[in-house]
């Protein structure tokens, strides 16, 4: 029987790490996770231990090569949560916590340190409407502390890569997360970097996703049971691999991508005037831009919801689908809760509120209508990405316990298939994919990997009334 040989793909999200040992043809072997908290002591403060990241990964990464020593590992490959603020000192040791793209205290300080004019120059440039949540922003922020003397400034995924060979090094991706990339000239806008009045010397190289390392022999410390030499692929940050596994599937396709916040992204339409409301991404190929949009607490929504109804988040969206009449339920809820939403409505004033609510009210409105939330802005965005003269594939890829209540609600709101997978991780797969590709290995993707799941059955009474509830719900959004 031949031996399957696999990719170590890590994928250090914002509330756990994902391991898993995927196959060249893209199967998951095993995979598992370990969490970590956020610190949110502070309005608007979302920081991260480095220190737990790195247990997190080492726990999860003993466990898959102790349960499984016969599986060669061919390399290892990361993708990770972004824009998130690793500094290091002049011995490169981490300043403090991890500054997460869910903090948004720099916000007023990008207002107090750009014009209107300069927000549009780096609007244009790095193709990003600019806000705090951004790694310079937030080091800018951080020089008010007196023991704050970064030597080097790296995202997240980017000090993995440092701490397994070596060096300091960013992919195009993650270089967008910055706020002084150039989309254009594929590098550092020196402009930009002089604007925001940072040395050049803080900032990693950029190198392609498919850039690769041997792996050290400090490294392994964080990989236990890998050899010193196994390549390192620097990767892409999470909605980029999400997205090119999905584009490597779907010819023509928009991802809508689960997890504590959402994103949504396709390949740049030629055509189609955004007037500044969507970032522009580069892709794996960096020659190539994505058009990205993000909700900012979708999944955290549901989770707080869940947590508030001393529930988990599949058993919410299981009480949304027990509902006794949806059609009925008038609650409209607005999953603002993060401080602020980068979808379609790029404010960084909103905030999340009910409405409609009454004695009457039960814990299935509530359910039902953070869902329905998630779904009316996820449709917000959809509107300004889609062209109808070449309708792409909406694919949603949710979590693994997800029913698909929200892909079903979003497919009844088009009036067309949405395609959902959720027992597979996108971003880990998309990770895998560039490994394999830098590998020389042509990965021919399986039915398993791609293979989608049943969306419930929606009453029709329900889904003929939601495009008249969506429009209410724009009607009386607080951004109106």
């Amino acid at each position: 029987m031949e031996t399957t040989r696999s990719i170590l793909a890590i994928d250090l999200g914002t509330s756990r790490v994902k391991v898993a040992l995927i196959s060249e043809s893209l199967d998951t072997v095993a995979s598992t996770s370990e969490s970590y908290p956020t610190f949110t002591a502070e309005p608007d403060q979302a920081e991260q231990r480095v220190d737990q990241w790195l247990v997190a990964i080492r726990t999860a990464t003993s466990r898959l090569t102790t349960e499984h020593p016969s599986v060669p590992i061919l390399a290892v490959t990361l993708t990770a949560q972004m824009p998130t603020l690793v500094a290091l000192d002049s011995d490169h040791n981490v300043i403090g916590n991890a500054i997460t793209w869910q903090d948004s205290r720099a916000d007023s300080l990008v207002d107090e340190l750009l014009t209107t004019e300069q927000k549009f120059t780096v609007s244009h440039v790095a193709g990003t409407p600019i806000d705090g949540r951004y790694i310079i922003p937030m080091h800018r922020l951080r020089l008010s502390s007196a023991d704050y003397k970064p030597t080097v400034l790296l995202s997240a995924k980017d000090y993995l890569f440092y701490i397994l060979t070596g060096e300091f090094v960013t992919d195009p991706s993650t270089a967008s997360g910055f706020g002084n990339y150039d989309l254009v000239g594929e590098n550092w806008n020196s402009d930009l970097t002089s604007l925001w009045g940072i040395s050049p010397s803080l900032l990693p190289e950029i190198r392609p996703s498919h850039y690769a390392l041997p792996l050290l022999e400090t490294g392994t410390a964080l990989v236990p049971g890998l050899t010193t030499g196994t390549p390192v692929y620097l990767g892409a940050a999470d909605s980029v691999c999400a997205h090119h596994f999905v584009e490597r599937h779907f010819t023509t396709a928009i991802s809508i991508i689960d997890g504590s916040s959402t994103v949504i992204m396709a390949s740049s339409v030629p055509g189609l005037d955004f007037q500044g409301q969507v970032l522009r991404s580069p892709l794996v190929n960096a020659s190539q831009v994505g058009i990205e949009m993000d909700l900012l607490a979708s999944g955290s929504s549901i989770a707080w919801l869940a947590e508030l109804l001393a529930l988990s988040p599949s058993e919410l969206e299981e009480l949304a689908l027990a509902h006794a009449d949806m059609a009925s339920a008038s609650t409209l809820l607005y999953p603002y809760l993060a401080g602020g939403e980068q979808g379609a409505l790029w404010r960084t004033d909103l905030s999340g509120s009910i409405q409609a609510i009454s004695l009457s009210t039960s814990r299935n409105d509530l359910a039902l209508a953070v869902f329905e939330g998630i779904a009316f802005e996820t449709l917000r965005c959809l509107r300004l990405l889609q062209n109808s003269s070449t309708p792409p594939t909406v694919v949603a890829l949710t979590g693994r316990n997800s029913r698909g209540l929200g892909p079903a609600i979003l497919s009844a709101l088009l009036g067309a298939p949405v395609i959902a997978i959720g027992q597979q991780s996108p971003s880990l797969l998309g990770a895998a994919l560039i490994a394999l590709d830098g590998l020389g290995v042509g990965a021919k993707i399986s039915g398993s990997a791609i293979g989608s799941d049943a969306l419930p059955n929606l009453d029709s009474r329900y889904t003929s009334g939601l495009a008249e509830k969506a429009e209410r719900y724009f009607q009386n959004s607080p951004a109106s």
